[in-house]
């Protein structure tokens, strides 16, 4: 949360974060897929694949409005996740 709420303090107005990371849930994948996600970020030592609604709820929480998660051309779960700055 601290590294999202230092990112939507330095946008400009009408910024948008761009979000690309491994999301868990995800539909069509095989549960390997999380596995290994969730092994691969513990051998770097901290963080963890979040389902779509956790990323939302966390990126509304510092402060990003319209959020939407687009798949990728890549064959694995990560998903772009375009987060314009809230107004007011």
């Amino acid at each position: 949360m601290t590294i999202l709420r230092a990112a939507r303090a330095a946008l400009e107005p009408g910024g948008v974060l761009m979000l690309v990371e491994p999301v868990s849930e995800t539909p069509g994948s095989e549960p390997v897929g999380d596995a290994y996600f969730a092994l691969y970020l513990l051998a770097m030592g901290s963080g963890r694949p979040r389902p779509p609604r956790e990323l939302k709820a966390m990126l509304r929480e510092a402060g990003f409005g319209s959020i939407a998660l687009r798949r990728t051309r890549w064959p694995m779960q990560t998903r772009l996740t375009p987060a314009p700055a809230a107004s007011g």
